[in-house]
């Protein structure tokens, strides 16, 4: 599972590269908007670009396989990055990282969900979302530290450590049984459980699964047909938009570059630190929260705080421009501000989009519609961060987190008209609440 997990901390590493990168690459070469925005962009376009062939490489690879076969070539992404150091590598090699690092975000929990045993497979999931802040956090303390070739071949190092780990692991029983390969399932989950364990009970129950699932497999285009599956599509549609519309991917992406604007006393570099940390300690929290608070609920509360926050900090930005002395007293705002919004952010949005989506769709489209949903949400991550650097240079960091906060604001009358409640609903009467006029 460990071995996994370095898929997800590789996807933090390629997040967290471009918040010291860029600041990096300026000191030695100029970089006008549209080049910054590029570099900073480029990783979530090639993200995007995964994530609708990802479910059929999947499927006809293995969960394993998969995740063996990008390891090479995204070690050789972040080799360009280290080693050719020009524009148009910097914007290939971020496209690359994102393309072959992305596919980890599918791949490794689905991994990850199929050789976990039930009562830790939620506590899995939170483990995945912990290795990709950490890798946040890691690229945000090599880039403090070290140099830019430094801080890319560091990167470079975690694909092939996930490649070294998943050389001993198998692939899953659940893959296998599909497959009709049921002498290496037992096997498999063998090695999984040890030798002592019984698994025949499981292996059985997993049996049932697969066939079940067989039975009721229907074309995505087919269950659109429905009312509760075209319903489900559009809520979780609408919450990756304002997911990612809240600003997220701008603030992790560029966060050396927004505390620089700040004109505050504290370290740029050290302030990103912070937010990175704080960002990966809100993770491990989210966990209880969302099982024992329901998810509505945490998305309400996440709107109104990251509204409010957003529009803290365009008032801090607006009196730094146009009254210093004021500002100057409220130096330590902008950290407070951005720290507050990656907390409640975490705990509701970031946690809870993903949840809905595992518990609104029936089991025969969950991945062709959890698979649409990510490519929503990286391809709008993607025009965030491209559009974020224009919206600094020509409308000012003030005005660009007032359009943050109004987002916030629209997607908080969203959830209140249009989610449901899933929480302790089973699969049958979520479907039953969706499809009702």
């Amino acid at each position: 599972m460990i071995a996994a997990m370095m898929g997800a901390l590789s996807m933090g590493t390629v997040t967290g590269w471009s918040s010291t990168a860029i600041e990096m690459i300026v000191q030695e070469t100029p970089l006008t908007v549209s080049e910054k925005s590029w570099i900073g962009s480029m990783a979530n376009l090639g993200a995007a670009a995964m994530m609708l062939p990802i479910p059929f490489v999947m499927a006809k690879l293995g969960r394993r396989s998969t995740m063996l076969a990008f390891a090479p070539p995204l070690f050789a992404s972040w080799l360009l990055l280290a080693f050719v150091p020009s524009v148009p590598s910097y914007i290939a090699g971020r496209f690359l990282t994102g393309l072959f690092g992305g596919a980890y975000s599918v791949v490794g929990p689905v991994y990850n969900g199929e050789i976990a045993q039930k009562e830790i497979r939620g506590a899995l999931g939170v483990f995945y979302q912990l290795f990709l802040c950490s890798g946040l956090l890691m690229a945000y303390l090599v880039g403090y530290a070290g140099s830019l070739l430094g801080l890319s071949l560091t990167c470079a190092a975690v694909p092939v450590l996930l490649f070294v780990g998943l050389l001993f692991v198998p692939e899953t029983p659940s893959y296998l049984l599909m497959r009709g390969k049921k002498d290496e399932a037992l096997k498999s989950l063998r090695w999984l459980r040890g030798c002592e364990y019984d698994v025949h009970q499981e292996l059985r129950s997993i049996e049932q699964f697969v066939a079940e699932s067989r039975k009721s497999k229907v074309s995505f285009r087919e269950a659109l047909t429905t009312r509760p599956a075209l319903r489900a599509l559009m809520i979780c549609s609408g919450v990756m938009i304002f997911q990612q519309g809240s600003g997220i991917k701008a603030i992790v992406f560029y966060a050396v570059t927004i505390f620089k604007h700040s004109g505050s006393s504290l370290d740029p570099y050290i302030c990103t630190i912070i937010t990175g940390g704080v960002l990966a300690g809100a993770t491990g929290v989210s966990a209880f929260i969302v099982d024992r608070f329901g998810r509505r609920r945490l998305l309400l509360l996440s709107g109104v705080c990251t509204t409010v926050c957003h529009a803290t900090l365009g008032l801090y930005f607006y009196l730094y421009a146009h009254f210093p002395d004021t500002a100057a007293n409220l130096g330590w705002l902008p950290l407070l501000s951005l720290c507050l919004y990656l907390i409640t952010y975490t705990m509701g949005l970031g946690a809870v989009s993903w949840v809905l989506v595992g518990e609104m769709f029936p089991n025969a489209i969950k991945e062709a519609a959890g698979s649409f949903c990510a490519f929503v949400n990286w391809f709008l991550a993607f025009v965030v961060t491209s559009v974020f650097p224009y919206m600094l240079s020509s409308l000012g960091t003030a005005v660009s987190f007032w359009i943050f906060s109004c987002i916030c604001f629209f997607g908080l009358i969203f959830v209140w008209f249009l989610v449901i409640e899933t929480k302790e609903k089973s699969l049958e009467e979520i479907q039953k609440e969706l499809g009702m006029a």
